[in-house]
């Protein structure tokens, strides 16, 4: 059956039929305000029966809409020729229930009514009042924040400001907003110089779509002061993921900065205290040779003088050779004490004496350090040797901070070891022909696990009249600074090895 052969009953009853079965509420209401017709959503959203809801004056479910009003609503509606608009309405167990309604005037068998098409609002009233509260408690958390928070949009404008953010800068929040966000307080760098938009990181998060970072820059307060910033810029993406601008986030960090300096200060003040702690441990070790060579050379001299007249030449000429001998030992501990006090006066300017890498010979600085240290030797009855020095390659270090490792390390076994025994100074290449192995061997009485564990810290104690116990730190200082590693082996009643590990090419300055 065509539509054109339906006749206007059946028109009637499918225009009835589709109504009713709308999904959204319909309600027509006459010009008396009564309901005259109500279709199934209307009475499942208001809980009536057709007949109930049919029987009901506006009024008593839409109570917005009061009998004494009904009649101006009633002439609006009919100028305006419908309109859209929110309220509410009254289900019967009293629950008032959100709704857009729309409506249109019309007539209808000589008589006027207004079709009403109702559409419950109250999911999407919820939702708003969530994105609502969502909304409130964001803006509350922007503006409790302690940072300055920043919204830009694609052209650097401002969308938003926190609190925080206006007051750091000395701008108001009215100040900010729609302005250009680099020309106010991003312009210059640091010393002042003009600072190009286009290679501002903020600039380029909106522009690359990059998170951006920023902690030795400056921002510029409104009176023409600035403040040291630390800053990320975050890009902010649309649900299609495009770019729409980008969201920054700072803090004036001048307080940071001014604990930084303090604390550095702090530490090179630390360091030149190591420093001197090591310097004045070495001046006494150095000076013990000296006063030691000063007195036997004193009672060389004074022997000379008493046996003058019937002095023999045999022994007139030894006497000179050993004092010879003695004077250029002192000569050279006085050099080394004054290169030591001269690293004091540098520690105190804050210029810590930097290593001096040359092409050096173990044997060579070996035999210094025995030659310096061979009249205490003597004294306490101690040998000295080497072995296999003459064998290593010359390697790449300080030669003045090696004497000093070594010089401890000899310096240190000598009153460990009983008379009769020995001191010595091995020499090996490394099985990776990359390394020097350099060891000094004792055969004194050892020492407990607790001293072995802790040689190399600032804890080691010295069980020697006026040591220090800083000696083996200072070696592991000295060493490490080489790139090299020391170890030790030691028990009680057997005696000690030190092994020093040093690469020939000296230390990787790359890193």
């Amino acid at each position: 059956m065509s539509v054109a052969n339906i006749d206007d009953d059946k028109w009637i009853r499918l225009a009835a039929f589709s109504i009713d079965r709308a999904p959204d509420a319909i309600l027509w209401i006459d010009a008396e305000g009564s309901c005259r017709r109500a279709n199934e959503a209307a009475c499942r959203m208001l809980g009536y029966s057709r007949e109930e809801l049919q029987s009901l004056k506006i009024h008593e479910f839409c109570p917005e809409h009061p009998p004494e009003g009904w009649k101006q609503h009633w002439e609006h509606l009919k100028s305006n020729k419908g309109r859209i608009f929110e309220t509410r309405m009254r289900a019967k167990d009293g629950q008032d229930i959100p709704v857009e309604v729309s409506s249109n005037c019309l007539d209808f068998g000589g008589k006027e009514f207004t079709c009403a098409f109702v559409r419950n609002m109250t999911e999407r009233k919820k939702a708003e009042e969530t994105i609502s509260r969502l909304s409130k408690h964001n803006e509350m958390i922007l503006n409790a924040a302690g940072e300055g928070i920043f919204g830009l949009d694609l052209k650097g404008h401002h969308t938003f400001v926190n609190p925080a953010a206006a007051n750091l800068l000395g701008f108001t929040r009215e100040e900010l907003m729609g302005r250009h966000s680099h020309s106010l307080w991003h312009h210059s760098k640091r010393d002042g110089s003009p600072y190009p938009g286009e290679e501002c990181p903020i600039y380029k998060a909106y522009k690359d779509g990059q998170v951006h970072f920023g902690e030795d820059e400056v921002f510029w307060r409104k009176d023409g002061t600035s403040f040291p910033a630390q800053y990320v810029s975050t890009p902010i993406r649309n649900e299609a993921g495009a770019l729409v601008g980008a969201v920054v986030t700072f803090l004036d960090i001048t307080e940071r900065k001014r604990i930084e300096e303090r604390l550095r200060e702090e530490e090179k003040m630390a360091a030149v205290a190591r420093m001197l702690g090591d310097i004045g441990h070495d001046l006494k070790n150095l000076l013990t040779p000296i006063v030691m060579g000063g007195e036997l050379l004193q009672g060389n001299l004074n022997g000379c003088e008493s046996k003058l007249p019937n002095l023999d030449p045999g022994e007139a000429k030894a006497t000179l050779q050993e004092s010879r001998e003695l004077i250029d030992l002192i000569r050279d501990g006085v050099r080394r004490v004054h290169d030591r006090v001269k690293e004091i006066a540098d520690a105190v300017k804050g210029l810590s004496s930097p290593l001096r890498f040359v092409p050096s010979r173990v044997e060579a600085v070996a035999a210094n350090v025995l030659e310096a240290l061979r009249l205490y030797a003597r004294e306490k009855g101690v040998s000295l040797r080497v072995e296999g020095l003459e064998t290593l390659p010359a390697i790449q270090a300080d030669e003045n901070r090696l004497f000093n490792a070594l010089y401890n390390l000899v310096n240190n076994a000598i009153p460990e070891t009983p008379r009769g025994g020995s001191v010595t100074v091995r020499g090996a290449v490394d099985g990776d022909g990359r390394h020097v192995m350099i060891s000094v061997v004792d055969t004194g009485r050892g020492m407990p696990a607790e001293v072995r564990d802790s040689l190399f810290t600032y804890k080691a104690t010295s069980g020697k009249r006026g040591g220090t116990g800083l000696g083996t730190k200072i070696v592991k200082d000295i060493v490490e600074a080489h790139g090299g590693s020391i170890t030790v082996e030691s028990e009680e009643g057997a005696g000690t090895t030190f092994r020093i590990r040093l690469p020939i090419v000296g230390p990787d300055r790359s890193t």
